[in-house]
């Protein structure tokens, strides 16, 4: 999510509160919508989940992220703050930037696959609770760790009937 409050040089503190309030409700809303679509999805996983924010006020760039440590409490982090020079001579505020937009790059990475394996767990827990499945795959049976005598390497077939 991107929120850019004000336009060039433009010190408006409300809407700057607003725009940021708003920014925590995004990522929330984020937050729970993902929770709804992958309802069964491991909770351990989605507690890892990190979404992003970036908020621009004037010369600043701040980035902000936020995850669920426990339920239903959001916990809202700034990574950092980048100041954007305005003329030559404070071209060395940038170098300041590169670890913040370092980890941001980071952490994107980490959610993206955060996100793939909520995915996988979702789609796995879906099809393992499945009442349909399971009227086609039948009851499921360990095979027990190390099989022993002449049959145990047999595959027997279902029996629908019983």
């Amino acid at each position: 999510m991107l929120e850019i409050s004000g336009g060039h040089l433009t010190n408006d503190l409300p809407r700057y509160l607003k725009d940021h309030v708003r920014g925590f409700w995004g990522m929330r809303d984020l937050l729970d919508y993902i929770a709804g679509k992958l309802s069964k999805g491991d909770i351990s996983i989605m507690r890892k989940l990190h979404v992003w924010f970036i908020h621009v006020y004037g010369h600043e760039i701040q980035v902000w992220s936020m995850d669920l440590p426990a339920s239903e409490i959001y916990r809202m982090t700034l990574i950092g703050k980048i100041s954007l020079p305005i003329n030559w001579d404070n071209h060395h505020q940038l170098l300041h930037g590169l670890p913040i937009l370092w980890n941001f790059g980071r952490g994107i990475e980490s959610s993206i696959a955060t996100l793939e394996n909520l995915c996988k767990s979702n789609r796995l827990n879906s099809l393992q609770n499945s009442p349909t499945l399971k009227v086609f795959t039948g009851p499921v049976i360990s095979t027990p760790t190390k099989p022993k005598g002449k049959h145990a390497r047999q595959i027997l077939p279902i029996d629908n009937n019983s």
